[in-house]
């Protein structure tokens, strides 16, 4: 028996089975013992009856009249009655059991109605006088149990056979309702996971299973975690596709001024081909570095140990050495914030992704012009501020310039020799210290690039 299903629902109609079958049984059992405190008057009276019956039999025709009167007692409701004198002896000619001899003396003895002890829960006795105050022992026999099998024909035949049938029959649709609404999400669950893993990336089960119980709960978990696994493969896709499509062109870059420099015969044509060969090496030996480290960073930065560190020291140095370099071309980086601010995380890893910040302003700020570096403290957390003067980005494309291998003009940025993943390392930098970045257009013209780290 493998299928949940199945043993949910035998698990539910067999516990009401039981419960059922022990409260009918329990209630049999509770019913035998008779007299129950309850009854007890209606037994005094009882007695008192049969005995004034017996007293009138024996006392009108004798002994024969009272055997008469107990057999017929006897048989129409299963009571043996046996009249005693004040004696004690038995006025019968039939055998005297000796539990009812030993009752008969025990109520002789009180005076008074003796009721069932341990072991003769179906015998009673009461002293009884006639009306001329003659005293007589009444000794009754209450009929035993009945047989099982008599209890289980009673419970199966006849009008309580069919009430039972009928609440069998509604509690096993209500066991098969509730086991079919336990399983039928674990069911929908076990498919989409087949289909899951069979390559349908889109499988969804959120909308299949209904309610705010632990089965929606996982429901919607699967959901989340097949979301990020879609994301993460078409990521990966992507990223092998883009890969393969940047290193498709400096190789062939490559081919072409190695066979230039095979042919060209002049030091200073093959002195050409070769500085070509050698920027095209440079620019692939970049790419794989910065790979690497989106890498790094997309993977196990979480390893490496916190530090407390000063970010105002950290920007302050990154923009001197921007700013050196950016001297070549008619262009200036600088610096607004306070003298020191101390925050935790990894500071490698961020000042890697700062200096592509600023690299990337200085690629795209017009000659002449200047990007502005600015530092400052809400009570939210810690702002850094990046603003260039150059052209901007479409507003389309303001989103996907975080991305790997995104470029708003291909030729423009091969030509300043952008890789496009310079950004999605600042943007994985930012991410590993719980923050944001956000790219926007500056009304005054050029970009603004905003980093929240929390503090």
């Amino acid at each position: 028996m493998r299928s949940l299903f199945v043993k949910i629902f035998l698990y539910f109609l067999l516990t009401i089975i039981l419960v059922t079958s022990a409260g009918v049984l329990l209630t049999y059992l509770r019913d035998q013992e008779f007299p129950p405190l309850a009854h007890r008057s209606f037994a005094k009276h009882a007695i008192a009856e049969y005995g004034r019956q017996a007293i009138e039999a024996f006392e009108g025709e004798g002994i024969a009249e009272v055997d008469e009167f107990a057999e017929k007692l006897l048989a129409e409701a299963g009571i043996r009655i046996i009249l005693f004198d004040a004696t004690g002896r038995a006025l019968t000619r039939r055998q005297v059991p000796r539990r009812m001899l030993h009752i008969s003396q025990r109520a002789l003895r009180s005076g008074e109605v003796v009721f069932p002890q341990m072991g003769q829960r179906n015998r009673l006795a009461s002293p009884i006088r006639n009306r001329a105050g003659k005293t007589y022992i009444i000794a009754l026999g209450l009929p035993g149990r009945p047989p099982a099998g008599q209890m289980f024909k009673g419970l199966t035949h006849g009008f309580l056979g069919w009430r039972l049938l009928i609440l069998l029959l509604v509690t096993a649709c209500v066991c098969f309702w509730l086991a079919r609404s336990l399983t039928a999400p674990i069911r929908r669950l076990r498919q989409a996971t087949r289909q899951f893993a069979a390559g349908d990336l889109a499988t969804r089960v959120g909308g299949q299973v209904q309610g705010k119980n632990e089965l929606a709960g996982l429901a919607s978990d699967f959901d989340e975690m097949a979301g990020k696994i879609e994301n993460l493969i078409g990521g990966q896709k992507r990223l092998l596709r883009d890969i393969s499509h940047e290193l498709r062109s400096p190789l062939a870059r490559l081919g072409v001024a190695l066979e230039l420099a095979r042919q060209e015969s002049s030091d200073e044509s093959r002195q050409k081909a070769l500085g070509r060969i050698e920027l095209e090496a440079g620019r692939m030996n970049e790419m794989i570095g910065q790979l690497l480290s989106l890498t790094r960073l997309e993977t196990g930065a979480n390893e490496l140990p916190r530090t407390e560190f000063d970010l105002c020291a950290l920007l302050l140095r990154l923009v001197q050495d921007a700013d050196f370099e950016a001297g070549n071309r008619q262009k200036q980086v600088t610096f607004n914030g306070p003298e020191t601010l101390v925050i935790s995380g990894y500071e490698e890893l961020l000042a890697r992704g700062l200096e592509n910040v600023i690299r990337n302003g200085i690629r795209y700020t017009e000659d002449g012009t200047e990007v502005n570096v600015e530092l400052s403290q809400h009570p939210g957390g810690t702002l850094i501020q990046i603003a260039d003067r150059g052209p901007g980005v479409p507003a389309a494309a303001l989103d996907k310039l975080f991305e790997p291998f995104y470029r708003v003009a291909d030729a423009r940025d091969r030509q300043s020799g952008g890789s496009g993943i310079g950004l999605a390392i600042a943007e994985q930098a930012v991410r590993l210290h719980g923050g944001s970045i956000h790219a926007s257009n500056r009304s005054a013209g050029g970009l603004l690039v905003e980093i929240c780290l929390p503090d």
